[in-house]
């Protein structure tokens, strides 16, 4: 019995903590169900996440890409002849779970470690980092979710849907085939929002910018203004009494469909028809 439960354990859980001592090292995860898509999540406080197709079918391959800060200067105070014996290796840990790929950072929360992962082309993705570099994903297939906190996003070639946000960083993306009916979002505050669609993408547009100017080679039906007041008036129920003022423009694309959001404070947006 025992025997069989250690079976099934390293079927469906597997669990690799990874101290990523240099550059070559790298690991293989088998998924659970190697027929079904994968979903990988990729969560780190400082650094750099690459995300490509290709990894054999029923893998997931990790590495690391070296350090964000490599070229961090000596402090002062050090006395001549002395060296730096580096000890920052960053760590990760990589656990599979029915075909969920989690990748944390590590004991210290990957504090300067930047990863590669190659994943098989059906594979649905949680990215998130917060300084460090950019997010550049190639070739997926799958619902894609990227939040970088101060640095770019890039989705390059990839198929599904998109929910990508930055705080200060521009949002790149070329789509080859978008899933019907499924809306979709991309924004931020600093940087420009420059998306690619299929030709024969069907979709609302909700648009706004405030210090840049947006620009389409989509024959775009825009809608009626609606910048007018709305009212929630919810203080018989011990609420409040709210205005709101949307500075949105709308307008549809191909007959119109699901909501398709591009938004950025300072930047503009362009949307290309593929």
């Amino acid at each position: 019995m025992r025997k069989q439960m250690n079976i099934y354990r390293a079927v469906f859980l597997t669990i690799v903590a990874v101290a990523l001592a240099a550059a070559q090292d790298k690991v293989t995860v088998p998924l659970s169900n190697p027929s079904q898509p994968a979903t990988v999540k990729v969560h780190l406080i400082q650094g750099s996440i690459t995300v490509t197709a290709g990894a054999p079918a029923g893998q997931v391959i990790v590495q690391p890409a070296g350090k964000a800060n490599e070229r961090e200067r000596p402090p002062r105070g050090v006395p001549e002849g002395m060296h730096r014996i580096d000890t920052d290796r960053g760590g990760f840990d990589v656990e599979e779970d029915h075909n969920v790929v989690t990748i944390g950072g590590g004991r210290w929360g990957g504090m300067g470690g930047n990863v590669e992962v190659q994943v098989p082309v059906n594979t649905s993705l949680d990215l998130k980092s917060v300084n460090g570099g950019k997010i550049e994903v190639t070739g997926v297939n799958g619902d894609i979710e990227v939040e970088n906190i101060n640095s770019s996003i890039d989705l390059n070639n990839v198929s599904g849907s998109v929910v990508a946000s930055s705080q200060n960083g521009h949002i790149v993306v070329t789509m080859n085939k978008v899933t019907p009916n499924k809306p979709m979002s991309f924004t931020t505050l600093n940087g420009k929002v420059d998306v690619t669609l299929p030709a024969d993408t069907k979709a609302r547009l909700r648009l706004k910018t405030m210090n840049g100017s947006v620009y389409s080679d989509f024959d775009v039906k825009m809608e009626p203004d609606a910048s007018k007041p709305v009212v929630e008036d919810s203080r018989r129920e011990n609420g409040k009494y709210v205005i709101r003022m949307d500075r949105s423009v709308y307008g549809s694309i191909n007959g119109g469909g699901p909501d398709f959001r591009f938004e950025t404070m300072n930047g503009s947006i362009m949307i290309h028809k593929k």
